[in-house]
Protein backbone atom coordinates (compact mmCIF):
# COMPACT_ATOMS: atom_id res chain seq x y z
CA UNK A 1 0.00 0.00 0.00
CA UNK A 2 1.37 3.84 -0.14
CA UNK A 3 1.41 4.57 3.09
CA UNK A 4 3.84 1.93 3.62
CA UNK A 5 5.65 2.60 0.89
CA UNK A 6 5.99 6.04 2.12
CA UNK A 7 7.08 4.81 5.55
CA UNK A 8 10.09 2.94 3.68
CA UNK A 9 10.80 5.69 2.06
CA UNK A 10 11.50 8.07 4.95
CA UNK A 11 12.89 5.46 6.82
CA UNK A 12 15.63 5.37 3.82
CA UNK A 13 16.17 9.02 4.09
CA UNK A 14 16.71 9.30 7.65
CA UNK A 15 19.13 5.96 7.42
CA UNK A 16 21.69 8.53 6.55
CA UNK A 17 21.05 9.19 2.61
CA UNK A 18 19.36 12.99 2.47
CA UNK A 19 17.82 14.07 -0.62
CA UNK A 20 15.85 16.81 -0.76
CA UNK A 21 12.56 16.21 -2.67
CA UNK A 22 13.58 18.81 -5.37
CA UNK A 23 16.79 16.69 -6.38
CA UNK A 24 14.74 13.13 -5.54
CA UNK A 25 12.32 14.31 -8.13
CA UNK A 26 15.26 14.92 -10.77
CA UNK A 27 17.22 12.04 -9.91
CA UNK A 28 13.71 10.05 -10.63
CA UNK A 29 13.11 11.82 -14.08
CA UNK A 30 16.87 11.89 -14.99
CA UNK A 31 18.38 8.80 -13.25
CA UNK A 32 15.26 6.06 -12.99
CA UNK A 33 13.31 6.89 -16.20
CA UNK A 34 10.59 8.39 -13.94
CA UNK A 35 9.67 5.98 -12.06
CA UNK A 36 10.01 5.88 -7.86
CA UNK A 37 10.03 2.21 -7.65
CA UNK A 38 13.08 2.08 -9.20
CA UNK A 39 14.61 4.55 -7.30
CA UNK A 40 13.27 3.60 -3.79
CA UNK A 41 14.67 -0.10 -4.46
CA UNK A 42 18.04 1.19 -5.46
CA UNK A 43 18.40 3.37 -2.07
CA UNK A 44 17.14 0.53 -0.22
CA UNK A 45 19.79 -1.64 -1.75
CA UNK A 46 22.28 1.77 -1.10
CA UNK A 47 21.62 1.92 2.57
CA UNK A 48 23.24 -1.86 2.98
CA UNK A 49 26.65 -1.14 2.16
CA UNK A 50 29.25 -0.86 4.70
CA UNK A 51 31.23 1.45 2.04
CA UNK A 52 31.07 3.77 -0.66
CA UNK A 53 33.19 1.50 -2.99
CA UNK A 54 30.64 -1.27 -2.41
CA UNK A 55 27.72 1.66 -3.17
CA UNK A 56 29.65 2.63 -6.21
CA UNK A 57 30.01 -0.72 -7.65
CA UNK A 58 26.79 -1.84 -7.16
CA UNK A 59 26.13 1.85 -9.15
CA UNK A 60 28.21 1.28 -12.00
CA UNK A 61 27.68 -2.95 -12.37
CA UNK A 62 23.90 -3.22 -11.63
CA UNK A 63 22.05 0.26 -12.29
CA UNK A 64 23.16 2.59 -14.68
CA UNK A 65 23.53 -0.33 -17.31
CA UNK A 66 19.63 -0.38 -16.70
CA UNK A 67 19.47 3.36 -17.99
CA UNK A 68 21.42 3.79 -20.75
CA UNK A 69 24.60 4.36 -18.42
CA UNK A 70 23.33 7.97 -17.41
CA UNK A 71 24.53 9.09 -20.68
CA UNK A 72 24.16 12.51 -21.15
CA UNK A 73 23.33 13.06 -17.42
CA UNK A 74 26.51 13.54 -16.24
CA UNK A 75 24.97 16.30 -13.78
CA UNK A 76 22.59 14.50 -12.19
CA UNK A 77 24.87 11.32 -11.99
CA UNK A 78 27.48 13.69 -10.45
CA UNK A 79 25.20 15.11 -7.91
CA UNK A 80 23.65 11.69 -7.19
CA UNK A 81 27.10 9.78 -6.42
CA UNK A 82 28.34 12.97 -4.65
CA UNK A 83 25.27 12.24 -1.80
CA UNK A 84 25.71 8.89 -1.85
CA UNK A 85 29.23 9.42 -0.72
CA UNK A 86 28.38 11.67 2.23
CA UNK A 87 26.21 8.76 3.38
CA UNK A 88 29.62 7.17 3.93
CA UNK A 89 32.18 9.94 4.84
Amino acid sequence: SEKTENATLNETLTKGIKIDLNDRIAFVKHLFGNSNEDYSRVLNQLITYDSFEEAQNFIEDMVKPDYNNWQGKEDYSQRFMDIIEKKFA
